[in-house]
């Protein structure tokens, strides 16, 4: 990224401190201070203030586990084996994080889903993204239409829930088995 593009700096900071810290903990000073930003960027960039910019990061972390699924699908030949891709993916970046990231969209939703309704509906908005990729290349690997949307829903409840897990244990070993429990599904749901 270019020095000069302060706002897409912004946005990925907020990102991570987001799912580091929290939406509510992530103060405009921090974010400024890590993103090595001028302090008028802040309204210059994002007029809207915080809740602003937290669209802004969701709308990223969309694009980004999105890609992670497109790759997850692009570099296997099943989908089961997309899935424990997408899974395995998901406890690599963990890993390296130190089990201090999570899902780039589920810290903020949770911290605001009563509060803002901007932050609620970019949140529903990714993830119904992400539910609607997955059936699709569901569906396209052999699992009937009717059924690969409430999987793609169970896929992602289960992703969600062991991202959750892995940074409380601090531990990859949750993401491990809900890929292959996901897997199975997905296996059997293709199955004739």
């Amino acid at each position: 990224m270019p020095p000069g593009d302060t706002r897409q700096r912004m946005i990925e900071t907020a990102s991570r401190l987001f799912q580091r810290d929290g939406y509510h903990a992530t103060s405009w000073r921090g974010l400024v201070e890590e993103a090595q930003a001028p302090w008028g960027s802040i309204h210059h960039h994002f007029p809207g203030g915080k809740e602003e910019l937290g669209v802004a990061a969701i709308e990223a972390g969309s694009d980004a586990v999105a890609a992670a699924i497109t790759y997850a699908f692009a570099s296997t030949r099943t989908p089961a084996g997309a899935i424990e891709r997408l899974f395995s993916t998901s406890a690599a970046l963990m890993e390296a994080s130190g089990y201090e990231t999570a899902c780039p969209v589920a810290s903020v939703a949770v911290a605001s889903a009563h509060e803002s309704p901007a932050l609620t509906t970019a949140s529903r908005t990714a993830f119904r993204r992400w539910e609607d990729e997955l059936a699709d290349r569901l569906a396209a690997g052999g699992v009937p239409r009717r059924r690969a949307p409430a999987l793609a829903g169970h896929v992602m409840t289960l992703l969600e829930g062991a991202l959750v897990r892995a940074r409380v244990h601090g531990s990859a070993q949750p993401l491990r088995d809900a890929g292959s429990l996901a897997a199975d599904l997905v296996r059997q749901a293709a199955a004739p």
